[in-house]
């Protein structure tokens, strides 16, 4: 049976911790989710902590529920059109990590994350580790693009060198690297495709790590393409045995 709890004042301690989830979710443990099917996702996995909503859900009746007023939901939400729905959900980082992974040396864009992250389990890249200055995973913008497939992923801070060290073959994506058309692409064993930040690309010091530098060949008009549109095309040609 739910327990039904109405908020009703913005110094409510339970309300204020709702806020401080969509602002530093790593300090709890948890993240806000917005919208139905990621709320839903959440609840089958067994994630979800409250459902939060402005009027009382009963279609959510086994489900702890805080009902807010629209003024606070609305502050609560990241867009202006505003869902039916947001939770709060359980989240922690992995421990452990699969033979295949992906590495993100610095992305900033929770967008990028998020998009990376849900490319990464459609193409069996279960795996997305993160150098500790990148965007994190906690962040709502990034949980949101991710459209729940956080929940289904091994994500885990760790050095690149490290990975090295673990035995994982580096294929590193680079201005500077090898048309991909061309390059074997191992698919045994434990591999790592690393891509770079944004602006800069791949730091130095990685880039100079044993492994492989490859590109994507493009139109000479366009400089780059943005990382989570370039990552997900390498994940994709993983995934297809084009080469």
């Amino acid at each position: 049976m739910s327990k039904i709890i109405e908020i009703t004042s913005e110094t409510n301690k339970t309300y204020k911790q709702f806020l401080d989830v969509k602002k530093n979710g790593k300090k709890y443990g948890l993240v806000l989710v917005e919208g139905e099917d990621l709320v839903q996702a959440c609840k089958l996995t067994g994630a979800l902590k409250y459902v939060i909503a402005y009027k009382i859900m009963p279609e959510y009746m086994d489900c702890q529920q805080a009902i807010v007023n629209q003024a606070m939901y609305k502050n609560l939400s990241s867009y202006q059109s505003l869902p039916k729905i947001m939770g709060i959900a359980r989240y922690s980082l992995a421990e452990e990590i699969t033979d295949k992974v992906i590495y993100l040396d610095g992305v900033q864009d929770p967008g990028n994350l998020g998009t990376i992250e849900r490319s990464a389990l459609a193409f069996g890249f279960k795996s997305v580790i993160l150098s500790k200055d990148c965007v994190s995973p906690f962040n709502t913008k990034a949980v949101q693009a991710s459209k729940g497939s956080i929940f289904d992923l091994n994500i885990k801070y760790m050095e690149l060198e490290d990975l090295v060290t673990e035995g994982y073959e580096l294929y590193l994506t680079c201005l500077e690297g090898e048309d991909i058309r061309y390059q074997k692409l191992h698919r045994e064993g434990k591999i790592c495709l690393v891509i770079g930040n944004e602006g800069q690309g791949i730091r130095e010091k990685n880039l100079k790590l044993p492994g492989h530098k490859i590109r994507l060949e493009i139109n000479d008009k366009i400089e780059s393409l943005n990382a989570g549109v370039a990552a997900s095309i390498f994940m994709y040609l993983w995934s297809s045995n084009v080469n």
